[in-house]
This record gives structure tokens, sequence and C-alpha cells, in this order.
């Protein structure tokens, strides 16, 4: 009898999985020079959590003795040596759009077979149904972009970039605040700020709007989208009780430009 995980989901998939790791750091880097160590915290966003760290701090000594990225001497003071910080040559900017349209391809190719796939397998035979939801399982939350850190916080007029997250239980009113990391990001706040909510677990996000790339992290991970309305965060979320919120179900524009004519991502 065949060994169905040896054959699917083991090792043999995650040798296929791990070919993302090249443009994933590149573009992780072309957001933002980066430790190691904050490169090797992020590649659960791309799957990659199986790699060991020695495969990631490999993969970055390649990439620099190839010239796609250049390293430097973090001269913060730390209780260790000093860590390398990884920033994108332009080289590294030319691999990494070689590679996006590698993906492209890679991409409709994937499309296909999972189209073909389902056309030729009967509907009983798809898979598993998804189970039936219990009353034991964890309380959905709700996630709101704010200026504050508790249930009297202003809302914030954008999503990507918000100073905080809360996350409410509708039911209970029980809130966790989480400072919003993408806050200072140099590029895709909106992106790096959907990857956060979707990871910390969310029924239900509420924005004033979502930018493209923001947008489409929401929908691929399933989480409806709502239009914020209200002052506070608590109005939000009787707003949100009562039915009274409108679906944000078509992405809003790239960037909300701020003073000075400086652009950030929803």
């Amino acid at each position: 009898m065949w060994n169905l995980q040896r054959h699917c989901g083991g090792h043999g998939c995650d040798r296929r999985i791990g070919q993302f790791l090249d443009p994933a750091l590149l573009l992780l880097l072309k957001q933002a020079p980066a430790h190691g160590y904050t490169l090797l915290s992020r590649m659960p966003e791309f799957g990659l959590e199986f790699l060991a760290p020695t495969v990631i701090y490999r993969a970055l000594r390649e990439m620099e003795v190839d010239g796609w990225v250049a390293s430097t001497r973090d001269e913060a003071e730390t209780q260790g040596p000093p860590r390398r910080v990884y920033a994108l040559t332009p080289l590294g900017q030319e691999v990494l759009r070689c590679c996006v349209e590698h993906l492209r391809g890679t991409q409709q190719v994937i499309e296909y077979v999972l189209a073909l796939h389902d056309d030729l397998t009967p509907a009983g035979e798809q898979g598993p149904e998804e189970p039936i939801p219990s009353e034991r399982e964890t309380p959905m939350r709700i996630v709101i972009p704010a200026n504050g850190a508790d249930l009297d916080a202003p809302t914030s007029a954008v999503f990507g970039r918000c100073p905080t997250f809360i996350f409410v239980d509708p039911d209970t009113l029980a809130f966790e605040a989480l400072p919003n990391a993408a806050i200072g990001a140099s590029g895709g706040a909106g992106v790096q700020a959907a990857q956060t909510v979707v990871q910390h677990g969310v029924g239900a996000v509420i924005a004033p709007s979502l930018g493209p790339n923001a947008f489409r992290v929401i929908q691929a991970a399933g989480i409806p989208a709502y239009r914020l309305v209200g002052g506070t965060v608590q109005e939000v979320v009787e707003a949100f009780q009562a039915g009274h919120l409108e679906a944000l179900d078509v992405a809003g524009p790239d960037h909300v430009v701020f003073g000075r004519g400086r652009g950030h991502g929803h």
C-alpha cells in the first residue's frame, strides 16, 4: 500500500515549496533592509516555516556572493556581536523582477491544473467537506484599526498604517490591542498589516477601505470585510452587531496621500 505522506505533503513537497525562498527573501528586502532573524521570523507568511535557520542564512550568504544583496554591521548596542543588516542591490532588484515573471507563469499553470482537476473530478470525490463548527470553538473576533488602545479609542482613517489594531469579541466585548508593526514600513504596509490580522485569527475585518494588495490578502484568507462606520471602536462593534455595516467587497485606491505629497499604502 502506498505511503501517501511520502508522496504528498512530505519532504518532497517541502523541497518544491522551498523553491520560493529566493523570491520571498528578495521581496522582503525590497520592503526594507532587515536582519537575518527578522527575515527568518517572516517565513511563515510564505508557507516556508519548515525551513531550518541554516538554510535561510546560507541563502543570504549566497545572494551576497552573487551580488543580489549587500550587508552591513548593525552598530546598535546588543548583548552579542553586531548583527548583519541585509539590503537589496540593483542587481537583486532585477533578479526579483525576473522571479516574479517566472511566478506569474507558474500561477497560470497552477490555475490550469486545478481547474482541469475540478472538471475531471466528480463532486463526491473533491475531498472532505469543511467540518461543522462546534459550540466549543474559539469565539469569533473582529478587527478594527484604531488611534488608541481600548474600546473608547477613535477609529483610524487608514488600515495599513493605523497605530493600533483592536481585536474584539463582539459578544463579550473582550478585546486585545496590538500595535501595528507596519506603520513605519517604507512600502507594502497594507500587505503586512493584512497578513498580521489574518495570522491573529479574525472572523471579519472592518476598515475604511483596503488597498488592492491588502484586499487580496484578506480575500484569499476567506475573511469578510466591512466598511468602517463609527467614531469609536465600540460604536463600530455595535454597528457590526446590529448588521448596519456595508460589505467591503471592492478594493480601494492603492495609496492614501498624506501631507507633503508622501504616499502611504492602506
